[in-house]
């Protein structure tokens, strides 16, 4: 039987209510584990949108272009809205709850990110491998991990607040967002500040070396390495192994690594799915 339109409406007036602007919620690049786009809105970078259309159509535009779409445009909904779920997918939903389309299969359960690249694709990352301050997550180690030196081709770009796998933060250089930021200083010490002053996490290593940069393996590892390229700091590596990572600045203040990339609007990519339970961090 066919559902009342006044359910119907209130279903939908309840959905919008719990949707989630990226633009208040977190960067507009990013979606976390539990965000939700209502109908029109979008992740965007520069001329690159993912919007979540009100005819039901998941589409990623770059200078006007569509160039990955759903394909739910056409099967009688309108006013969806996609959210992110604990497996890694992208869930697009009618307002009755109807799920029209998921992306690829589910993963472990955990945290995940999508993110807009500054390549121009989506890629969702996750499980969570690290996190600062600690919400339970792998522990640093200060020790040298026998990191042998990477390649740079395909290296993403570095945005504000993103740190793709093989990318580096040099002396004072860091990730910000809002009043946030995540900087590798002169010293050697990775410290995450809220405003001027108010230190919400550091890594531990001042004065450990010289002319210090951070880097973020194909492993999922954040490394402090020398001018030496000795390694003075590093967190442990994700059991899911080699893989692209991301270490995001959110916007409330945490830093994570997220991992391996999964899906992608350019291509579909896939992990066995693991089960972790990491350690919590020693300040």
């Amino acid at each position: 039987m066919a559902m009342p339109r006044v359910v119907c409406a209130l279903l939908f007036v309840l959905s919008a209510l719990s949707c989630t602007s990226p633009s208040t919620a977190h960067d507009n690049n990013i979606m976390l584990t539990g965000d939700v786009l209502c109908p029109d809105c979008q992740l965007s970078y520069l001329d690159a949108t993912f919007t979540m259309q009100s005819d039901c159509n998941l589409v990623f535009y770059e200078q006007s272009e569509a160039t990955f779409y759903s394909d739910t445009y056409d099967q009688g909904h309108v006013n969806c809205t996609v959210s992110l779920n604990q497996y890694g997918q992208l869930v697009i939903s009618a307002p009755d709850g109807t799920t029209v389309w998921t992306s690829g299969t589910p993963a472990s359960e955990g945290r995940y990110a999508a993110v807009l690249r500054p390549d121009k694709q989506v890629g969702i990352y996750g499980p969570v491998v690290w996190s600062a301050p600690d919400t339970g997550s792998a522990s640093d180690v200060l020790m040298d991990d026998g990191e042998e030196g990477e390649s740079d081709d395909d290296v993403i770009p570095t945005v504000d607040n993103t740190l793709f796998s093989s990318d580096i933060l040099g002396e004072n250089e860091g990730l910000a967002t809002r009043d946030y930021s995540l900087t590798m200083l002169e010293s050697c010490s990775l410290e995450l500040v809220k405003g001027e002053s108010q230190y919400l996490w550091v890594s531990g290593s001042v004065g450990r070396g010289k002319h210090c940069f951070l880097r973020l393996n194909r492993m999922g590892q954040l490394t402090i390495k020398d001018d030496q390229y000795q390694s003075i700091w590093s967190t442990k590596p994700s059991p899911q192994g080699d893989g692209d990572y991301v270490l995001i600045l959110q916007s409330n203040g945490q830093a994570a690594v997220y991992g391996p990339l999964i899906w992608a609007t350019g291509g579909y990519y896939q992990t066995t799915p693991f089960a972790f339970s990491p350690a919590p961090i020693s300040y």
